[in-house]
């Protein structure tokens, strides 16, 4: 008689060690059931069982480490992600602080925040924004971060709008080298920003700023480009030409501002 309870116990116990060890989603909810219907008789079985066969008070035990083990899992992985959220809304709101103190200088009537959605590959250096002519945005518009001008709106779609970066060929800006007060034309390349088209009767200094010119009306003049590094003209050219360096890292760019003139 014994042995057949024995028999029948153990059958049990190997079901309810299934119950326990299982990781799927759908035994988890069988198991919860199982727990919330089995814990007032839980209680005197395991008592009365644990003293009969001591194994079984283990296994129960080992059900019970498992059971608070995924509990402290989930809830460890639910603060790791409460603290990246709040360590990613830091980190914008800095980023915000520093562009609204580099706009205090811009010489716009209308700025307009953009996050990057998307970005070219290749030769081709272009990012989208979120932004687009329901946003009051149009092709031509400057696209400034940390107060320098990073590139123009070259699409500019009903919910978003393609921005072209001032480091792309395709890119030609206005400008004016703010100490020699020359004037001439940003481009991008391969070998980086030059300005060219400079008179050659402009005596250019090397780590002056360059800044654009408000040529056109629709980029507004004194945003900082970036500062001349060398002369890049050769002897005979009837302009000269002067290589440019950006104190932005375009690959880091994240929150860019539309300006406007109105």
């Amino acid at each position: 008689m014994i042995n057949k309870w024995k028999g029948a116990i153990v059958v049990f116990l190997i079901i309810l060690t299934g119950l326990i060890l299982s990781p799927t989603k759908y035994m988890k909810n069988i198991r919860n059931s199982f727990w919330v219907m089995a814990k007032p008789v839980g209680l005197g079985f395991r008592h009365s069982v644990g003293q009969a066969f001591p194994f079984v008070r283990q296994i129960l035990q080992i059900g019970y480490v498992v059971r608070q083990n995924s509990n402290l899992i989930s809830e460890n992985l639910g603060l790791q992600s409460q603290v990246a959220k709040m360590t990613e809304v830091q980190y914008e709101n800095e980023i915000l602080k520093k562009e609204l103190g580099f706009l205090k200088n811009t010489n716009s009537t209308k700025i307009v925040p953009a996050a990057i959605i998307g970005q070219s590959s290749g030769y081709l250096r272009s990012v989208v924004i979120d932004k687009g002519k329901k946003n009051g945005l149009t092709n031509g518009d400057a696209v400034i971060s940390q107060g320098v001008l990073v590139g123009t709106v070259s699409d500019a779609r009903d919910n978003n709008s393609e921005v072209t970066l001032v480091t792309d060929f395709n890119s030609l800006i206005p400008v004016v080298l703010q100490d020699s007060r020359g004037t001439g034309l940003l481009r991008g390349g391969l070998q980086g920003m030059m300005v060219d088209e400079v008179p050659l009767n402009i005596s250019i200094k090397k780590g002056e700023n360059v800044v654009t010119s408000g040529l056109g009306g629709q980029i507004p003049a004194g945003i900082l480009v970036g500062k001349t590094t060398e002369i890049i003209s050769k002897e005979g050219e009837i302009f000269q030409k002067v290589a440019v360096s950006s104190p932005v890292d375009f690959s880091r760019l994240e929150v860019l501002f539309v300006t406007k003139n109105e």
